[in-house]
């Protein structure tokens, strides 16, 4: 089986093997997502024969920070639904210099307490260290998945993408549809 090369931050190269998953190649803490062919992917992607040269980006890259903030706006939304269980989820990209995600609160706003409550929160589910796994599914089966959670806006999403083959990411008892690409880990 072919050796594939693993470019670190630090300009050295290591190698990986078809199958392994690259979070379990590389040393620990050593970047945030992987680049491969000019795609973003995520470090519990498992190599591929096919690829060539993997490129392992830290916070320094572009594709980095977007990842660490994509990855921060999930474990704010995960909180946020854990302190306040009847939100509805918007939508949580990153964005320039950091990140947002719109939250339906049903008419009640968000108060000074309830933003250091769900700070604290969220350290809490950076201690925890939950696995963040993408799961590919039908279109139909998110559907259900995203009804059977009441989160009406994740359905109009769904209603709009012409894919028929969709991604979640789950990170304990959170779930939200998205491409990607997020940390191993909160």
């Amino acid at each position: 089986m072919p050796k594939i090369s693993i470019k670190l931050p630090s300009g050295e190269i290591i190698e990986g093997k078809a199958g392994e998953r690259i979070v379990d190649v590389i040393p620990s803490r050593t970047g945030l997502v992987a680049k491969v062919g000019g795609k973003v992917v995520d470090l519990t992607s498992r190599i591929k024969e096919e690829w060539k040269v993997i490129e392992v980006l830290d916070f320094n890259s572009r594709e980095g920070k977007e990842t660490y903030w994509h990855t921060t706006a999930h474990v704010m939304a995960q909180a946020v639904k854990r302190l306040f269980p009847n939100a509805k989820l918007g939508i949580g990209p990153p964005i320039e210099n950091g990140f947002y995600y719109d939250f339906d609160l049903g008419g009640y706003t968000f108060t000074e307490e309830d933003i250091a409550k769900i700070e604290n929160e969220m350290s809490k589910i950076i201690k925890e260290d939950i696995p963040i796994e993408r799961i590919e599914m039908s279109k139909e089966d998110a559907y259900q998945l995203f009804k059977k959670r009441g989160e009406t806006y994740k359905l109009e999403l769904l209603s709009e993408m012409p894919e028929e083959t969709v991604t979640i990411y789950r990170q304990g008892e959170f779930v939200d549809l998205c491409r990607g690409p997020h940390l191993p880990s909160t």
